[in-house]
């Protein structure tokens, strides 16, 4: 579970074009649970994912098709797991915290 989220983070972090569809997914499904039950990611987090969405031609599914897909939910569920200090902590550990509120 902690390799995923680590690689929610790294991915937020990297250049879109190293993103894959399933990291994309992934993301979805964390930052959903972040958005809903933390502070939220900031908005350079959200720009980070909407161009990897747009890379793949996901921005032009709704996001709510794409909060059901079963790598997204693992995402969610993964994000959950940690709650919000966890996630938290572990943004800045990996030296992501930037992108968190």
């Amino acid at each position: 579970m902690k390799k995923i989220f680590a690689a929610l983070l790294l991915s937020l972090s990297l250049p879109s074009h190293s993103l894959s569809p399933n990291e994309m997914l992934v993301i979805v499904g964390a930052v959903k649970y972040y958005n809903e039950q933390c502070a939220g990611i900031n908005p350079s987090g959200s720009r980070l994912m909407h161009k990897g969405l747009k890379r793949f031609k996901m921005d032009r599914t709704p996001l709510y098709i794409l909060e059901q897909q079963a790598l997204a939910q693992s995402g969610y569920q993964t994000a959950v797991e940690f709650g919000c200090e966890g996630t938290r902590n572990e943004a800045y550990r990996a030296g992501f915290g930037r992108y968190i509120n």
